[in-house]
């Protein structure tokens, strides 16, 4: 079947986190690649993130937005093991 569109993010991801190569290793790539990233933008002041396309004030706030939701769903991965 032949794409009519680009896939969206959301269509990326999901297909990158069920359909790799290595299986599901890269899921665990995938939250820690977010789990750095968090964390290093988390750590900035977020005036020095700011550029002419996102406020640094929004960027630092998806930073903690993600350090938060990460850590409650492996706090939920861990309790049902």
């Amino acid at each position: 079947m032949t794409r009519t569109r680009p896939r969206t993010n959301v269509e990326f991801i999901v297909d990158l986190m069920e359909f790799s190569a290595h299986g599901a290793l890269i899921q665990a790539f995938v939250l820690q690649a977010l789990t750095q990233y968090a964390q290093k933008v988390a750590a900035a002041n977020p005036e020095a993130l700011d550029t002419n396309l996102v406020s640094g004030h929004a960027w630092h706030g998806c930073a903690l937005e993600v350090q938060r939701k990460l850590s409650q769903h492996l706090a939920d991965s861990a309790r049902k093991v």
